[in-house]
C-alpha cells in the first residue's frame, strides 16, 4: 500500500516537455503530472572521534560524575581540507535542488515541476561528478593528511583513525526521484470469508492512506501557491523600504524574481501572474539611476509595489484561490 513509488529517472530519456499548468480551468489538479518529488541524500566521514576520559585527564570522581554527559570530540584532520570541502559540496547540491522546487512534507522531498526537472538531475550530476572526484582526492591523500595533523597535534592516538580500506563506503552523494499517486488496486478475493474480511479491512486502511495523503497534497498547494506569493511580498518590501529608490541589482532581482514566479507557476494563480506581468513591464528599461534622479518615477514604484503586495497577501483572495485549487486535487 505504497503511496509514493520511484520511477526511473535518467537524464538522457527524460521527458522534457511539461504537461501544460492547470491554469483557470476546472481540471483535476494530478501532481504527478505537474512534476516529480526529489530527494536529495549526501554522507560523508566527519572526521572526527569521540573524547575518551583519559585524553581529558580525568579523575574517576569527575568521570562518575560526568557518567551520562558526552566528553565531546575532536578532529582527527584539518577539517578546511576534508568535512568542510563536503559539507560544501552537499550544501551545493541542496540548494539546486532549493532553487527550482518547494517542500513537500510526505517524504521530506522537494516538489520539481516538469520544466524544471531536467537542470536539475543536469545539475545535481554535475555536482556527483565534483563529489565523487573530490572523494578520490581525499582517499589518495588520507595518509598525508593524518601525518601533517598528528604531527600538529600529538595527542590524537593511531586507534582513532579508520584504515583506509574503510574510508570509501562513508562517502556518497545521490538523489531520488519520487511520483505522488494514490494506492494500488487490490486483487479481488472470492469464495474465502475469512480472506474477504482481511480485505475489508485492508480496504479501510487504503481509503485512510489515500484520505491522508490526499489532504497532504492539498496543504501542499496551498503552502505553494502562498509561498511563491510571500516570495513577491518580500521584494516588494524591499522598494517600500526604500521609498522606490532602489539599486540596480534590486530591479534585477525583481526581474529574476518574476521569471521565477512564471516558471514555478505549475497551479496557474493567473491573478499574481498578470499583476507581476505588469509590473516587469512598468520596471522594463529602468536602471537605479533613473530611480535615483526622478523622485516621481520612484513614488509610483513604491505605490505599485505596495499596492501589488496588499492584493497578493489579501487574506480572503487567497483563500478563495487556494480553495478552489484544493478541491481539484486527485491522486490518479
Amino acid at each position: 500500500m505504497t503511496a509514493i513509488t520511484a520511477p526511473t529517472v535518467q537524464a538522457g530519456s527524460l521527458k522534457t516537455t511539461p504537461p501544460a499548468a492547470s491554469g483557470t480551468n476546472q481540471e483535476p489538479i494530478n501532481l504527478y503530472k505537474l512534476g516529480m518529488l526529489f530527494v536529495v541524500k549526501c554522507s560523508y566521514w566527519s572526521c572526527r572521534a569521540g573524547n575518551e576520559p583519559d585524553e581529558l585527564d580525568l579523575t574517576p570522581d569527575r568521570i562518575t560524575a560526568r557518567a551520562i554527559a558526552s566528553f565531546g570530540t575532536k578532529d582527527l584532520l584539518d577539517p578546511d581540507k576534508t568535512r568542510k570541502v563536503f559539507q560544501q559540496l552537499e550544501k551545493k547540491a541542496r540548494h539546486v535542488l532549493e532553487k527550482h522546487s518547494r517542500p513537500f512534507a510526505a517524504a521530506s522531498a522537494h516538489f520539481v515541476p516538469w520544466n524544471h526537472v531536467q537542470t536539475v538531475i543536469e545539475q545535481l550530476q554535475a555536482l556527483k561528478v565534483e563529489f565523487d572526484q573530490a572523494v578520490q582526492q581525499f582517499l589518495g591523500d588520507y595518509p598525508s593528511l593524518r601525518s601533517q595533523w598528528q604531527a600538529q597535534h600529538p595527542e590524537v592516538p593511531d586507534a582513532c583513525y579508520p584504515p583506509s580500506v574503510s574510508l570509501p563506503g562513508r562517502f556518497r552523494l545521490s538523489w531520488h526521484a519520487f511520483k505522488v499517486t494514490g494506492a494500488p488496486q487490490l486483487t479481488p478475493v472470492e469464495d474465502i470469508e475469512m480472506e474477504l474480511e482481511q480485505r475489508r479491512a485492508r480496504d479501510e486502511q487504503v481509503a485512510l492512506m489515500e484520505k491522508n495523503l490526499q489532504r497532504e497534497c492539498q496543504q501542499f498547494v496551498e503552502q505553494y501557491v502562498l509561498g511563491f506569493r510571500k516570495e513577491v511580498a518580500e521584494f516588494c518590501d524591499q522598494v517600500i523600504d526604500q521609498k522606490g529608490q532602489v539599486h540596480g541589482k534590486t530591479l534585477n532581482a525583481i526581474r529574476d524574481r518574476i521569471d521565477r514566479f512564471h516558471a514555478m507557476n505549475v497551479f496557474g494563480d493567473t491573478d499574481a501572474a498578470s499583476k507581476l506581468a505588469k509590473l516587469k513591464q512598468q520596471i522594463a528599461g529602468l536602471s537605479g539611476q533613473d530611480l535615483a534622479q526622478q523622485p516621481d518615477v520612484a513614488e509610483k514604484l513604491n505605490r505599485a509595489c505596495q499596492a501589488l503586495k496588499s492584493h497578493i497577501l489579501n487574506p480572503e483572495a487567497i483563500h478563495q484561490l487556494t480553495g478552489r485549487l484544493k478541491r481539484r486535487v486527485v491522486l490518479d
